[in-house]
């Protein structure tokens, strides 16, 4: 009996490092993760943005670090990639999916994730974060992670955010279907309340 207890102590510390270390990024990108270490796993981005978080931003100004991509909206002559926030790659169709990296200001690293895919059926360009993913629905989400310590729908699109603000992901939805993934924080491993840790036992167990 006691090596039955000791057992499940050591598989329930391991599944709550798990999840933390999957909290700390998106596929081979991590959060604290630096512009070199960036560029190095991805190359260099397609585009960049001119303002610091495209999301928030809506009509932020998009530059294309190839001027032969778009004269028009090339990245300025001289300009340096590392003076602008955030940098954006996709796998060639930049409207429906892509992912953009927002760095902090400060340290220079990666402070936020950002991967969108609304193309149906979805890709697998998004990877999926503690076992949510593109095209998921809405349940599972919170069949794995609980309710949400905030959550909005936008009036004029019927777009749903919902933030966890405690594990520091979020999931943009439409149609009840999640389409857009989020990861923000500091690096390395998150810390995750025990209600939240229970909640994804629970959800990976029974789903």
């Amino acid at each position: 009996m006691t090596g039955v207890v000791a057992g499940g102590i050591v598989w329930a510390f391991r599944a709550y490092v798990q999840l933390g270390e999957q909290l700390s990024g998106l596929g081979d990108i991590a959060v604290g993760d630096t512009r070199g270490e960036i560029r190095y796993k991805r190359g260099v981005p397609p585009v960049v943005y001119g303002d610091a978080d495209p999301v928030s931003a809506g009509g932020a100004r998009v530059y294309y670090t190839d001027p032969l991509k778009d004269p028009d909206n090339a990245l300025p002559e001289g300009a340096d990639i590392n003076s602008y926030h955030t940098w954006g790659y996709d796998n060639g169709s930049r409207l429906n999916t892509h992912l953009d990296l927002t760095f902090d200001a400060n340290s220079g690293r990666v402070a936020k994730i950002d991967c969108i895919d609304q193309l149906d059926p979805p890709t697998t360009y998004c990877p999926p974060i503690v076992g949510v993913g593109i095209g998921d629905p809405e349940s599972r989400v919170t069949a794995l992670l609980g309710r949400p310590t905030r959550q909005a729908i936008n009036d004029k699109t019927g777009v749903k955010t919902m933030l966890y603000d405690d594990l520091g992901v979020g999931f943009v939805l439409s149609k009840q279907r999640v389409y857009g993934l989020s990861v923000v924080g500091a690096g390395g491993f998150k810390r995750v309340p025990i209600i939240r840790f229970l909640d994804w036992i629970r959800g990976t167990l029974w789903q």
